[in-house]
């Protein structure tokens, strides 16, 4: 986990921004209906959060 980023400080990444600490998100796994966590940081995130428009 980086801890000494802004989220969405790789503009160029093709992947979401972790809205928590900030690191690329490969995927998110959803572990109820309304947690789940962002791999690979491990994050605790609300499905949903990582959608990109």
């Amino acid at each position: 986990m980086s801890t000494d980023r802004e989220p969405g400080d790789d503009e160029d990444s093709p992947f979401p921004a972790c809205p928590r600490c900030g690191d690329p998100v490969l995927f998110s796994v959803v572990t109820g209906p309304h947690t789940g966590f962002a791999s690979p940081c491990g994050c605790s995130v609300p499905p949903g959060l990582l959608e990109r428009e």
